[in-house]
């Protein structure tokens, strides 16, 4: 091994080091220059898409970058390379020895000196031919060394700029399309951009044919109204072409969920034209070309069902004999134009489970575009051939000039009318009497169903005492119950309550009255059989309800407690008639009661602030940014509470009032406090009560 061997060998690896350090330094440079290119689009909501302005500013930035990275790295000698190499596989420092010593010789000028020098020299080759020969001189391991040092500073820079790239890619399709926190920055807020790049355009909305409506041209328009079918026509000028985006607004349960597609545009002589069909949601159109953007919000509306009221006949009736004329009257209202209407008439006849029905249509009209018209006909009943218990139902239909074969029809309410039964009027005499007792029954048969089925899903996690204790609870609840069954069934056999009469309020003590015997026999010639069979079954059902709780068996009371709540149903349906007594009058002696009323110097709590639903928390966020942005860039804060007002229209139309209102005052100026604190308490759900403050208040 020579020395001219040993300093070429030290010139490559500090050749090899400064190329690694020159490229970090360049990888460095692009990554901070990609990542701050980044975020400003993303501050200016703009689409990630690289132009050549924007290509030699970035270029610009990643060179000072880099030369800033390798100015701090420093100047790479022959001394460093060869300590580098000495730090991977000493060799007593020989080698960096050697490398200073060649130097010194090479720069003195004294003789003496320069043969110590090539001594020493000669001293330091003989110790590194020796460690050569044991393996132990770095000059053996440079390839490798270097290979894993490179990997080592460039292998993270490197990661970083192609995630970089692969954000910069994918970004330029989605996040050009998204409105990142509900903010729009307008074409105002970029000096020339409106003017220079998009330009002014014309709207143009042409309705749908069968509406018979004539086309509307906007103008330079911001926002348009449109009914849903309705072709939009843009046309505007520039010798490029621009893209246009469409986002259609849907609302759900936690956010807005963005639909988005393109539209067509085509090249004309003196500009561009796109055409596009406008549906029921509100739209967003972001009409870009290169940096600069304008929106157009479409506030999209359904043709509504026409609306029908039925006015005669006036409500539901029973009829003896249907004969004689029947009025009807309904009255027809559409947004855009009727088509027809008539009045249905639909005819049930049989009983059970056998039935008939027939469709009768009456005064059937047709109309050409009517948006208000007053129905009205007369039904011979003598024609409709209804015999007793036959059921006519009646309704008003009315179409408009849609032309989907799946279009709705709007209906009125339906008015029914029965014949009546011969066996329906048997006479009768009833005494005035105040209703039975079967509602009461009914719900608390109900109440210790459910209490009973809740305790038995509690049965396994809960202690046998305290089962039996609860279950006692209940079972002296339907005994007192069972009671009250009883008093109605001995009432409606002698007149008198004989069970209330023996018994007090507990149902627990010996039966020693008739209706606490326990059983009730049910043989064809008991009086009480032939009062009311269900009331009895419920009775016995009651009692056996009521041993199976006592001993704790909830599972095997709940069978029993059903059937007695369905026994109480029948019955309760079986009485068809009965009279109400009057209810008593109750006085109130004003005089006398009037500040009678103790103060007890305490006040209630307030009630706590309900926490905001997902969809409104992000609104309100929205609103406070727009507010934020309002006195500093005015353009954006409109254009930002335009899309979030259309947003809102269908799910929450006083905020989209109270930003329409915030919207107006923005466009004559001044103060917009008070209009942004009005429509975020809308949003909270706050309004302001008569000669008060502003009150937390239920929804209307």
């Amino acid at each position: 091994m020579t020395v001219a061997t040993v300093l070429t060998l030290v010139a490559r690896v500090r050749a090899a080091l400064s190329a690694i350090a020159w490229a970090r330094a360049l990888l460095i440079g692009v990554s901070v220059s990609g990542a701050a290119w980044v975020m400003t689009q993303l501050v200016l909501q703009r689409e990630l898409a690289m132009s050549v302005r924007s290509m030699e500013l970035a270029g610009a930035f990643a060179v000072v970058v880099a030369a800033v990275v390798r100015a701090r790295v420093g100047r790479i000698n022959p001394t460093r390379a060869a300590l580098w190499m000495e730090e991977r596989q000493s060799a007593g420092f020989a080698l960096v020895t050697l490398v200073e010593q060649v130097t010194a010789r090479a720069r003195s000028t004294d003789g003496a000196r320069a043969a110590d020098t090539a001594a020493t020299t000669s001293r330091l080759m003989r110790a590194l031919d020796s460690g050569a020969a044991a393996g132990r001189v770095p000059i053996t391991i440079v390839g490798d060394a270097l290979a894993r040092s490179a990997f080592r500073q460039l292998g993270g820079p490197a990661l970083f700029a192609v995630g970089l790239a692969v954000v910069a890619a994918g970004g330029s399709r989605v996040w050009s399309n998204a409105d990142i926190g509900g903010r729009t920055v307008s074409d105002d807020a970029i000096p020339g951009a409106r003017d220079a790049t998009i330009g002014p355009w014309r709207v143009r909305v042409v309705p749908p044919d069968y509406t018979g409506r004539t086309a509307t041209d906007y103008g330079d328009a911001a926002s348009v109204s449109a009914l849903s079918g309705s072709r939009l026509d843009m046309v505007g000028g520039g010798a490029t072409l621009p893209e246009i985006r469409i986002r259609s607004l849907v609302q759900s349960d936690t956010a807005s969920a963005v639909v988005s597609s393109t539209a067509d545009v085509q090249g004309v002589a003196d500009g561009w034209q796109a055409f596009t069909t406008t549906t029921a949601q509100p739209t967003e159109l972001r009409v870009m070309r290169g940096l600069a953007s304008r929106l157009l919000l479409v506030d999209g509306y359904a043709d509504s069902l026409p609306r029908v009221e039925l006015r005669l006949p006036v409500r539901d009736s029973v009829l003896r004999r249907a004969t004689g004329v029947l009025p009807l009257e309904a009255l027809v209202h559409d947004d855009i134009g009727l088509a027809s209407a008539t009045f249905e008439l639909i005819v049930s006849t049989g009983e059970g489970e056998q039935f008939t029905a027939r469709t009768v249509r009456v005064a059937a009209t047709r109309f050409s575009r009517t948006h208000d018209t007053v129905l009205r006909a007369s039904l011979h009943l003598d024609s409709m051939s209804l015999g007793p218990g036959d059921i006519m139902h009646m309704r008003a239909i009315a179409r408009d000039g849609h032309p989907s074969v799946t279009r709705e029809a709007g209906v009125s309410e339906t008015r029914s009318f029965r014949v009546a039964r011969a066996s329906e009027y048997d006479s009768v005499a009833v005494e005035a009497a105040p209703p039975p007792e079967f509602d009461k029954s009914l719900l608390s048969q109900r109440m210790l169903l459910l209490l009973t089925e809740k305790l038995e899903s509690r049965r396994l996690r809960i202690s046998r005492p305290v089962l039996l204790s609860e279950s006692g609870t209940l079972a002296r609840d339907q005994g007192r119950l069972r009671l009250a069954v009883g008093d109605i069934v001995f009432q409606r056999l002698g007149g008198e309550s004989d069970a209330t009469a023996v018994h007090g309020a507990d149902a627990s003590g010996p039966p020693t009255g008739k209706a606490d015997l326990g059983m009730l026999e049910e043989g064809d010639d008991s009086p009480v059989i032939s009062i009311n069979r269900p009331l009895l079954e419920a009775y016995n059902a009651m009692w056996d309800a009521g041993r199976a709780l006592e001993q704790g068996d909830t599972k095997g009371a709940i069978p029993h407690m059903r059937i007695a709540l369905a026994a109480i149903e029948r019955s309760r349906a079986a009485s068809r008639l009965y009279l109400r007594g009057k209810p008593p009058t109750v006085i109130v002696d004003v005089a006398r009661v009037r500040l009678v009323g103790r103060d007890t110097g305490t006040t209630n709590a307030r009630t706590p602030r309900t926490r905001l639903s997902a969809v409104s928390a992000v609104r309100e966020s929205r609103l406070l940014a727009a507010a934020a942005t309002a006195g500093v860039d005015p353009a954006s804060t409109r254009d930002s509470l335009a899309v979030l007002r259309l947003e809102s229209v269908a799910d929450a139309p006083e905020f989209a009032r109270a930003l329409a209102g915030v919207l107006a005052h923005l466009a004559r100026g001044g103060d917009l406090t008070d209009d942004f604190a009005r429509a975020r308490r809308t949003l909270g759900g706050l309004a302001r009560v008569p000669n008060g403050d502003w009150s937390r208040v239920a929804p209307p």
